[in-house]
């Protein structure tokens, strides 16, 4: 059985990309475009991972991994964020909600890939 991820992200493009990345890479692909949606689906298709914007519409991305985590079925889903925030306060902050890896956008999805392999074991 392929790994499922989790795509949370609001820009169609960044999600789209993502999603054709992780096809790609040989994985199982599950997209929502707000946090309401995206805990909606965490908690119907049970991902193995979570790949999550900070900067959402409807919550912040810290908040959503932080209601992640409370889910005692997901407190040990790994959560990848990825931001435009490049200040070190957003990255402490990121690993107090229980984020597992911070990336910056533009995301590198090389480095995706291996972080993800590191997450999950592979």
């Amino acid at each position: 059985m392929p790994k499922k991820i989790l795509v949370i992200d609001d820009d169609y493009n960044i999600a789209k990309k993502s999603k054709e990345e992780l096809l790609k890479a040989g994985y199982t692909v599950v997209v929502a475009y707000s946090a309401k949606e995206g805990i909606e689906k965490l908690k119907a298709e049970k991902p193995d991972c979570v790949l999550l914007d900070l900067v959402l519409p409807d919550e912040s991305g810290f908040k959503v991994a932080q209601d992640i985590k409370a889910l005692p079925e997901f407190a040990d889903t790994p959560i990848i964020a990825t931001s435009l925030k490049h200040e070190e306060i957003d990255k402490h902050i990121a690993a107090k909600s229980g984020i597992t890896v911070y990336l910056e956008k533009p995301i590198d999805y090389q480095r995706l890939l291996f972080d993800i392999k590191d997450v999950l074991g592979d």
